[in-house]
């Protein structure tokens, strides 16, 4: 009996003191809040003013007790709920000095986590000038969103701010627009859609759009056509051109072009054609194929000039002035799936002597571009034509064509850059530049990149180098990136359209930092650039107003300074980002 006790005794022992250790073993919470600052980072010294709202994110697995916050070194508030804020009045503090904000996060044992950030007191004695201050941060989902005025004033310096210059005495080209192509497939697709009038608006109302002012049309088809390929003239040896007809155009390409005038008269539109009709080439063919033999044949000259007046005449019978032609889209390349012309500089410098007395009997104003190709020029044929200064320089050297043309346009594909266009300006400062075509590509998946290549290589590069407009491929395409007959599969468009579904693309916000703002017959103005730091250009608009577009394209941060006419003010722009601002002198 009493071995029976003991053994019970030992039992219940032996099971309280198992159980009761491992009650008792349980470690304390040793795990400190996870904690950080809305709008702050380490890359720069934030520069703040008047009363600044520091807001603060802070979890723990046990609760966040209290979070401390700490101006250099003085413990200045205590909160205990969320949300975790505190009003700063900075005006309170020195002017022009760096100070440091401490925030500490305690949990319910006593751990805590610290983070400190460096900020930059700038009140400023502020003057009635404001600037309208416009904003695309992909990463933070502002697109063309208008922030908080900014004003000039005489603030103290940021230690960290670049000084962007503008001078509004050095005067550079005239600006005629932004834009992009209204295709066949575009018009289509717009004309088709039950947000037609919605999407017309988007594109082109200055006040509730981003006022698209330039747009280029294919001359017939191209290879953004919906249905079949077509020319204005499709009977073979049609001499007089009896039966010249842009029915096709009228069953989309001109309804939205009269909606879109009806919003922006002024509106100015660019003709390039992709082919001439196929009876007029050597090949006999409309679509280029495989023949680099495929050129405009000589005999066909008079009857090809006809064709331009007869396209520019028709037109403006519907109310549609066309301001500027191109002789051929991309005249060394011969596509083989869709419309195109083999047309090496000497051809083009020909064809233009009997073109321009042909505008000029027939009281044709319409510019005449020349050229309508890569930055590089490169053609796949060995022609010893092949670079864009080259084909240039051959109807530059010519007097009589010379006299009829405009100027020089390129597009942003190859291997080029926009430098190239600076060499072709210089040839003769009195004919003008212009940048007809660049496509964004459906592979090119991150945005935030995708907007900073875009807004530095094909709007600001090709604006500092001379362009007196920008104009990108389709304004709208569908889901699928077409319709396409032959040509890219992966271009995308400004906008894309689908029956009842309308999306803005990046392209759509980054033309409308500028077309919102540069109005046409603005000059570009001087402003200083930091290459791959801060890309800027300024414009003066006719009614004296100022605008200056800032494209941070890095990875960090930065902060700088808009200085003009002995006053400033600072502005820091968040990573692959842009900014345009707008004042009145």
């Amino acid at each position: 009996m009493k071995f029976k006790i003991l053994l019970t005794f030992i039992s219940v022992f032996l099971y309280l003191s198992f159980f009761g250790c491992e009650e008792n073993e349980t470690l304390p919470d040793q795990v400190p809040p996870e904690l950080s600052l809305v709008g702050f980072t380490d890359s720069t010294i934030l520069p703040v003013e008047g009363i600044v709202t520091i807001t603060v994110e802070a979890n723990d697995n046990t609760g966040v007790s209290k979070i401390e916050f700490i101006i250099d070194d003085t413990l200045v508030f205590t909160d205990t709920s969320v949300p975790y804020e505190y009003e700063w009045d900075t005006s309170e503090y020195s002017n022009c000095e760096i100070y440091t904000i401490k925030v500490v996060a305690y949990d319910n044992s006593l751990n805590s986590t610290e983070v400190e950030y460096s900020v930059f007191v700038e009140n400023q004695n502020l003057l009635e000038i404001n600037v309208e201050t416009w904003h695309t941060d992909l990463g933070l989902d502002h697109r063309l969103e208008q922030l908080n005025d900014r004003y000039f004033g005489t603030p103290c310096s940021p230690p960290t701010a670049l000084d962007v210059n503008i001078f509004t005495s050095e005067i550079y080209q005239e600006i005629d627009g932004f834009g992009a192509a209204l295709t066949n497939s575009s018009a289509w697709l717009i004309d088709n859609s039950t947000r037609r009038e919605e999407i017309i608006d988007k594109l082109f109302s200055p006040d509730s759009g981003i006022g698209i002012n330039y747009i280029r049309l294919a001359m017939g088809s191209s290879d953004f056509v919906q249905g079949e390929h077509y020319s204005y003239a499709e009977t073979p040896n049609d001499m007089d051109l009896s039966e010249f007809s842009i029915e096709r155009d009228r069953e989309h390409i001109i309804p939205v072009l009269q909606d879109i005038l009806a919003i922006n008269p002024d509106i100015k539109i660019m003709g390039s054609p992709w082919s001439p009709p196929g009876w007029m080439k050597t090949s006999g063919q409309f679509v280029c194929g495989s023949h680099w033999d495929s050129r405009l044949k000589t005999e066909m000259y008079s009857v090809y000039a006809d064709y331009f007046v007869k396209f520019i005449e028709e037109y403006a019978i519907e109310g549609i002035q066309i301001h500027a032609i191109t002789i051929q889209n991309e005249p060394l390349y011969c596509p083989w799936d869709y419309p195109g012309l083999y047309m090496p500089g000497d051809q083009q410098r020909d064809f233009i002597k009997v073109l321009g007395p042909k505008f000029s009997e027939n009281g044709i104003d319409t510019e005449i571009v020349i050229f309508d190709h890569n930055w590089d020029g490169t053609s796949d044929d060995g022609s010893p034509q092949t670079g864009a200064f080259d084909y240039a320089k051959v109807i530059y050297d010519d007097p009589v064509a010379l006299s009829y043309i405009a100027g020089t346009g390129f597009h942003g594909y190859g291997n080029g850059e926009a430098s190239m266009q600076e060499l072709v300006y210089y040839l003769d400062p009195t004919k003008a530049i212009y940048f007809t075509e660049r496509t964004n590509f459906t592979g090119w998946t991150n945005w935030d990149q995708v907007l900073s290549h875009i807004a530095k290589y094909y709007f600001i590069d090709v604006i500092r180098y001379w362009s007196k407009n920008v104009l990108l491929w389709n304004l709208a395409l569908d889901t699928e990136n077409g319709p396409y007959n032959g040509g890219c599969p992966n271009c995308t468009g400004v906008v894309t359209v689908e029956d009842d579904y309308f999306e803005k693309e990046i392209d759509y916000y980054i033309i409308g930092h500028f077309s919102k703002f540069v109005q046409q017959g603005a000059n570009r103005i001087y402003s200083n650039t930091f290459e791959g730091e801060l890309e800027t250009v300024a414009f003066q608009n006719p009614d004296g107003s100022l605008v200056v577009v800032t494209l941070n394209p890095g990875w960090d941060t930065v902060t700088y300074k808009i200085n003009w006419n002995d006053m400033y003010f600072n502005h820091s722009l968040s990573p692959q980002s842009m900014a345009t601002f707008v004042w009145e002198p």
